[in-house]
């Protein structure tokens, strides 16, 4: 039996200095470094005044939209701020996957690997207890202070039932939860998966421990590659992907960000030390990915794992070389870089990290620079190798009408390696003319739909949308919320008009038809469209219902103008709380599901006090 095509089709991210997929490859390919001394902000969080390392910081990790998930303020103060921030992301990165479907929530043979090492929120946890007693703590801190939790709360949430695991295997986490998630589509008949990785320096603790361990530079900044690096900084932020089956993901109209050509992990087993690196254990994994047939020769660029150390460059430049022999290539140069450089040491997220970058490199057609590169370290002998460390924006042209294939390599202190090899998804799919130009917006509150209303707005002044995509994207590839909008399109100028906005939260779960001619005549056709129950009844409508009529406005009924299509009065009752069938309008294999601003969560503040 041939084991399935695996594609990568749905991403999200919060880095250092980046928000979202625009935001960080703006960064990327402007050059920009985003370490810098902790900001005083952290330190008053940390209960830390005298920590002063230069890090990647996010901003504003103590906010969270806790009523978006359902949470109470109280769990959510006593909650690891790296479970929070990556509900966040999970819930954005299954959205533009196009994975919760409106009205759909039916189990979903999907798996769930979360890479995770440190939570420095814990020791605040147990200094509060010390303080304060257990009097106050919520019930589920326990829960949301484990590290397996993480994986748990996502399947909770979205009602997945393939295998379910947090991953832990140091630097190399990401990656090898990446792996697992791909095995478990291949091996154990899931239908995709969500994969993510955290590290969020919540106290001074981890940057600490790396600093008593070697692992952080001298320098204000992290110089791969560099005749005089001497390690990294620590960086924090999340990435989440979702995996599918590529034929799911073909029929189910999704974007495919890229395809997995191939993988491996092994582990260095006997070395030096336990956090020194084995050369042979690094070359073994490099080997045994391409074992499988995949072209060396087509990769144009590596996302090195970069130490950042005079000796481990060397020694990861040696094992990519076992393989990317230089008289393999003649003239032709595979690009190197590392996002360490950009935003630090990532931990376990340091591969979701490279992964983002990849993904964006493949699809922009461009390889962003690494920075800080002053003097080349003489011990990776570029000269014998096809390599050539990427310093200035470059494009990556296709050879031919080949699809672009890039490389990441993930190296984990304790000695677990990885390394995947990435082809380009293919263009987006064009769809047919929208049924009426109108969009489909919700959310769950007034205040988030006003935002998403101004989110699709500026996309549309920055990006030329697909008129078709955009409506099915924003229609049946979004969940379906009480608060609701409807626009009109002008497709020629890019630009919203006639928004309409509802009034109250509305959930309609029944339907009933008054029946007059023109209702009845109908009635058909609003079966297909709507996915509900529907009936003809003369007896006024319960508080789940909603009376319907077509042209004749009786008491207690909504009157439909008869000479709406029948899309925009599909629209109309979405507008009144009903849940449409949107695949009746949008069906399987046409179209693309878009890439569109995140969900505008009302963060607040949640966070443990002294």
């Amino acid at each position: 039996m041939t084991e399935p095509s695996v594609v990568i089709t749905g991403l999200s991210l919060r880095l250092p200095g980046a928000d979202d997929q625009d935001e960080f490859w703006k960064l990327l390919i402007d050059g920009v470094d985003r370490t810098r001394t902790v900001s005083e902000e952290r330190r008053k969080l940390a209960r830390a005044p005298e920590w002063r390392d230069t890090i990647g910081e996010v901003d504003r990790i103590d906010r969270f939209d806790s009523e978006f998930f359902g949470i109470e303020d109280d769990e959510a103060r006593f909650m690891d701020p790296q479970h929070r921030i990556v509900m966040e992301l999970a819930y954005d990165a299954a959205c533009d996957a196009g994975l919760l479907e409106a009205n759909l929530t039916a189990d979903r043979r999907y798996s769930v690997y979360m890479a995770i090492c440190t939570n420095a929120y814990y020791p605040m946890v147990c200094r509060y207890m010390d303080e304060h007693g257990i009097d106050d703590l919520h019930p589920r801190t326990i829960m949301n202070s484990i590290n397996s939790a993480l994986a748990a709360r996502v399947s909770h949430q979205y009602n997945l039932t393939g295998p379910v695991m947090s991953v832990d295997t140091a630097c190399s986490s990401f990656l090898t939860a990446l792996a697992q998630a791909a095995d478990s589509i291949r091996h154990q008949d899931c239908l995709g998966a969500v994969v993510g990785g955290v590290n969020i320096l919540s106290g001074a603790y981890s940057t600490m421990l790396c600093n008593c361990g070697g692992i952080i530079s001298s320098n204000p900044f992290t110089r791969v590659f560099d005749e005089e690096a001497d390690g990294t900084l620590i960086g924090e932020g999340a990435v989440v992907c979702v995996l599918e089956r590529e034929d799911i993901a073909r029929s189910r109209n999704r974007k495919i960000y890229g395809r997995v050509q191939g993988y491996a992990v092994n582990n260095d087993g006997s070395s030096l030390n336990i956090m020194a690196p084995n050369p042979r254990g690094q070359a073994d994994v490099i080997r045994d990915c391409y074992a499988t047939g995949i072209d060396h020769t087509r990769i144009k660029y590596v996302e090195t794992h970069g130490t950042g150390t005079r000796i481990g460059d060397p020694i990861e430049l040696n094992a990519l070389s076992k393989v990317y022999r230089k008289s393999d290539f003649g003239d032709a140069k595979v690009g190197i870089g590392s996002v360490k450089t950009n935003i630090g040491h990532l931990l376990a997220a340091a591969g979701g990290a490279g992964l983002a970058k990849l993904l964006l490199s493949i699809r922009n057609g461009r390889m962003a620079p690494n920075l800080n590169l002053k003097t080349i370290n003489p011990l990776l002998e570029l000269e014998e190798t096809p390599f050539e460390v990427v310093t200035e924006p470059t494009p990556w042209p296709r050879d031919g009408n080949q699809p672009r294939v890039g490389a990441i390599t993930s190296l984990g202190l304790g000695g677990t390696n990885v390394h995947f090899v990435i082809e380009e998804g293919e263009a987006e799919r064009a769809g047919t003319e929208p049924p009426a130009p109108l969009l489909c917006l919700s959310a769950k509150s007034p205040t988030a739909l006003h935002r998403m209303i101004e989110d699709v707005r500026r996309h549309l002044a920055a990006e030329r949308c697909d008129p078709y995509n955009l409506a099915m994207t924003l229609a049946r590839f979004r969940p379906a919320y009480g608060w609701r909008a409807t626009a009109r399109l002008d497709a020629a100028s890019g630009t919203l008009s006639q928004v309409r906005t509802t009034d109250d939260d509305r959930i309609v779960k029944k339907i009933v038809l008054r029946p007059n001619p023109d209702t009845l005549a109908r009635a058909e056709s609003l079966r297909r469209a709507l996915a509900c129950k529907i009936r003809t009844s003369e007896d006024e409508p319960g508080r789940s219902e909603l009376a319907v009529s077509i042209g004749d406005a009786g008491p207690g009924t909504l009157a439909i103008d008869p000479g709406l299509s029948e899309f925009e009065t599909a629209a109309e009752l979405f507008m009144n709380g009903c849940p449409v069938d949107w695949e009746h309008f949008f069906p399987n294999e046409t179209g693309t599901v878009l890439t569109l601003p995140p969900y505008p969560f009302a963060r607040q503040t949640h966070w443990l006090e002294s």
